[in-house]
């Protein structure tokens, strides 16, 4: 008999989340036991990188994402291998040290021990591989307001090199809020259009008027560009075409998008370098 979990595959753990939430909920179907739910990106940031442990859950429990403790996670980029510590406050939280900063262009990888996501007395590892791929520098973003679509567009001015194919994930933040705080607000893109050219002032965050999602005069609006692999390209817009709405209406049974993590969990793990640009908003 099939049991419906409700996943939360890009970030789940709402409840342990503050300002700097991308979370997801994503109703699936499940045959079998609870699976473990990994979602971690690590930036070329000098931060305590984290990475997030949860289960599925059954649908109708009406219960809080079950968290993962106890697992013991390390972290290697190929020369040295570091143990993350699980956070006192915030269980299902696994911590670098602060400071810990990904190298452009080295690849790291997650393992994860001592887990029986499923509770049958027999402990699992798991295993996830990623790139951090280099990022060009934003040289300038602007913000206008676009009254047609009565919203406002955030525009990205930057080199692109041209040796590579490359894929991109944008954030934004308003006066140091997160607004990019789930994944529907996600933006993605590959660099087709602009392979080592300059990018001249594309859309790459939107904020909707008609959402209540406002820019006022003086605010400060920064974009945050991460360089992500392919895999992490694909594995977003999979979970955007889950979340969206499915036309015909009955076009069958939702799909786990395919992730990066060994034996049969979900969720992702993403090594990412990161550059930023801001702007303050002025009227016209």
């Amino acid at each position: 008999m099939k049991t419906r979990y409700l996943l939360f595959t890009l970030v789940a753990f709402q409840f342990l989340y503050t300002a700097c939430t991308e979370r997801v909920d994503i109703d699936l179907e499940e045959a079998g036991d609870p699976l473990l739910v990994v979602f971690a990106e690590i930036t070329d940031e000098p931060k305590a990188q984290a990475v997030y442990l949860s289960r599925t859950a059954p649908y109708f429990d009406n219960q809080e994402l079950p968290v993962v403790s106890g697992a013991e996670v390390y972290l290697s980029d190929g020369e040295k291998e570091v143990q993350l510590t699980e956070s006192l406050e915030e269980p299902g939280m696994y911590l670098t040290e602060d400071g810990y900063a990904g190298i452009p262009g080295k690849t790291y990888t997650l393992r994860i021990e001592n887990v029986d996501a499923n509770e049958d007395g027999v402990v699992e590892s798991y295993i996830a591989e990623s790139v951090m791929n280099p990022v060009p520098a934003v040289d300038s973003v602007s913000v206008t307001y676009n009254d047609r679509w009565e919203g406002w567009e955030v525009e990205l001015y930057a080199q692109e090199p041209g040796e590579t194919e490359d894929f991109y994930l944008f954030k934004v933040y308003k006066n140091g809020e997160l607004y990019t705080d789930s994944l529907q607000n996600y933006w993605v893109t590959d660099d087709k259009f602009f392979n080592g050219n300059d990018i001249e002032g594309p859309i790459v965050q939107y904020f909707d008027e008609e959402n209540d999602e406002m820019v006022a005069d003086g605010d400060t609006v920064m974009l945050e560009m991460a360089a992500i692999t392919k895999e992490y390209y694909d594995f977003i817009n999979g979970v955007l075409a889950e979340v969206s709405t499915k036309v015909p209406i009955f076009s069958g049974p939702s799909a786990n998008p395919e992730g990066n993590i060994s034996n049969g969990a979900l969720g992702f793990f993403s090594a990412q370098a990161i550059s930023r640009g801001s702007t303050i908003y002025k009227e016209e």
